[in-house]
């Protein structure tokens, strides 16, 4: 019901013109922007593609019965993180999507996402120094509601992953104060911020009194990096020359965008 409320914010305060999100140009610089292809609404097993970026496989669902991620135990040479965060009523259950994505440099992942989480689904104990407990630190919330999107990110075989969180209904309802969070570590992450501004006709810019229109990623300092509009098929913006990095943050911005198939 929401996603239908702001699609007719959209319509109505661009006069049914083209809409685009708004980057505040003073921040961005030489941004790319691809349109997405493939985003197909509740039809789970399109491709994704944008750019140079694009999923070889979308699925649903991780396991088969085991609360282990799938991919993770077998054939996966350098995933050692085994750690068992998720109960196994989730295994089967249609909140979870795990994907693929490759680009022309040669970079893979394999990711895992899991909608309407709430806290006591994850094993936070008393280890302050948790990823998971690292990223509420970083969004400055103590706790998560029951409906966040949780995602986890392995590049290139690496050990060590990436997570965000992001809260589906705070997001919306508090969009203009509310900040999500992508970690590796304490001091290697990115925010998570809703975009409510929208650019209409003659490029003008108009404020979407609730709700979002997408999400801007900043760096730890506060520079934006990367956006992701979730108007009408999709656009992905990408505002770093780093070939490693925008490659995750092209992953972060995939999950993204279909964590509304879930």
């Amino acid at each position: 019901m929401r996603q239908y409320c702001y699609l007719i914010l959209v319509v109505i305060f661009t006069s049914c013109g083209s809409a685009k999100i708004a980057l505040d140009n003073n921040e961005w610089g030489k941004t790319e922007e691809f349109a997405v292809k493939g985003r197909q609404g509740i039809m789970i097993n399109q491709k994704l593609s944008f750019g140079n970026y694009r999923t070889v496989s979308v699925k649903r669902s991780w396991t088969k019965g085991s609360s282990y991620f799938a991919g993770w135990a077998t054939g996966r040479p350098g995933y050692n993180d085994y750690e068992r965060v998720i109960g196994t009523e989730y295994s089967q259950r249609k909140q979870t999507i795990r994907f693929e994505m490759i680009d022309d440099k040669g970079n893979e992942s394999s990711v895992f996402c899991l909608s309407r989480a709430r806290e006591k689904d994850f094993m936070i104990g008393n280890n302050p120094n948790s990823l998971l407990n690292i990223l509420l630190d970083i969004s400055g919330k103590g706790d998560m509601s029951e409906n966040t999107f949780w995602t986890k990110i392995f590049i290139n075989n690496q050990s060590r992953s990436w997570e965000m969180l992001l809260d589906n209904e705070a997001s919306q309802r508090n969009s203009k104060s509310y900040i999500g969070v992508v970690a590796q570590s304490r001091d290697n992450y990115y925010t998570i911020h809703p975009v409510y501004k929208i650019a209409g006709k003659n490029e003008k810019v108009y404020t979407m009194p609730v709700g979002s229109v997408g999400f801007e990623l900043r760096n730890k300092e506060g520079k934006p990096v990367a956006a992701v509009s979730a108007i009408d098929k999709g656009a992905v913006y990408l505002n770093s020359t780093d070939p490693g990095e925008k490659f995750l943050l092209s992953n972060i911005c995939a999950a993204i965008l279909l964590r509304e198939s879930i």
